[in-house]
């Protein structure tokens, strides 16, 4: 499947151009489009077709640039140049390790981003790991790393995460709700509930599973929360006031934003040996979800039960909560099995 006019972020280490607030026609039919990539995107070292990816409608591409302490992404500088000179609005990430200084993770990051063509979006933060730290202790560490990033570049990093992990692994704390958001949330509609007290979305991961001309394999795939020219105006440093609006629905999605008890349920009870995996699939199944992602699923859960890293207290709290999606719980498995990997 393909998707089309969806959108992204990412960073710079230019300053913040002063701008002002304003509503905009948020995730309308138009809005922008874009991928974000890392080295998952080169299997085999394979390079992405970034004109391919131009024409197949997306605006812009953000691309991981560092993780933690000592990684750099090896595929950073040259997918952002391509992808610069194919037309598309470049911007990165750094993936935030909470066991390793945060002011020394953020350095390391804008020296890498002083690489990048300009212009380009703002940087962003990706928190979804939190390594065994608290949830106070996580707050202090996005503090550390967003006031030394501020700090060396200038300019307002974007804050990406996914419901569950914010809520339950960072407190569900407002104190960076000024920071742009940039929403892992994988389902057909706009999520209407939002962690952290973020009033909207400037960004929106809507799938982890998209495939775009030009990249290789699955990609993740973004909408912003406006339209071109707010697009430019992010970059130059202004600051959105967005409001939701609907946006036409993908098809393959729409059961992705069901509450995920069922499901979850289901998970539990094949780890207990209640009942067989295979039920996992039938449930995943007659909850309306496709047969390729209902299998993925079912092998990603055998894998960390053969692993011993099935994620019981996370899922438990699903459980009890009863309002997650079906996308919260598919991030969490993929994320959980990518660490384990």
């Amino acid at each position: 499947m393909k998707f089309r006019r969806i959108a992204a972020i990412v960073l710079t280490t230019a300053l913040v151009v002063p701008g002002y607030t304003y509503v905009a026609d948020a995730f309308g039919v138009n809005a922008p489009s874009g991928v974000d990539v890392s080295t998952w995107q080169h299997p085999g070292d394979q390079p992405i077709n970034w004109h391919a990816v131009k024409a197949d409608g997306q605006s812009f591409a953000i691309i991981k640039a560092t993780e933690g302490l000592g990684y750099v992404n090896k595929h950073f500088a040259e997918d952002s140049r391509a992808a610069a000179e194919a037309g598309l609005l470049v911007g990165s990430y750094h993936m935030g390790r909470a066991t390793s200084d945060p002011r020394l993770q953020a350095a390391e990051y804008a020296a890498v981003l002083r690489t990048q063509p300009q212009p380009s979006l703002p940087p962003v933060l990706d928190i979804e790991y939190n390594d065994g730290v608290s949830p106070a202790g996580m707050q202090a560490w996005i503090r550390a790393f967003v006031d030394e990033l501020r700090s060396l570049t200038g300019r307002t990093p974007v804050i990406y995460t996914y419901r569950y992990f914010w809520e339950n692994e960072v407190g569900n704390t407002t104190e960076f709700n000024d920071l742009p958001l940039w929403l892992a949330a994988y389902q057909s509609a706009p999520p209407t509930v939002l962690p952290g007290g973020w009033d909207y979305m400037t960004m929106w991961q809507r799938t982890g599973s998209g495939r775009v001309s030009g990249i290789p394999v699955d990609t993740d795939m973004n909408l912003f929360n406006g339209t071109d020219s707010q697009l430019q105006d992010f970059v130059a440093g202004t600051q959105l006031n967005l409001t939701p609006v609907d946006v036409p629905g993908i098809d393959e999605l729409a059961a992705f934003g069901q509450a995920n008890p069922k499901l979850v349920g289901a998970i539990l009870a094949a780890a207990a040996g209640v009942v067989a995996v295979g039920t996992i699939l039938t449930v995943a199944r007659d909850m309306g979800i496709d047969i390729g992602p209902a299998q993925a699923l079912v092998e990603t859960v055998q894998q960390l039960i053969a692993e011993g890293k099935l994620p019981v207290g996370d899922l438990q709290n699903m459980l009890a909560n009863g309002t997650y999606s079906v996308g919260d719980l598919i991030i969490l498995l993929e994320n959980v099995a990518k660490f384990a990997g």
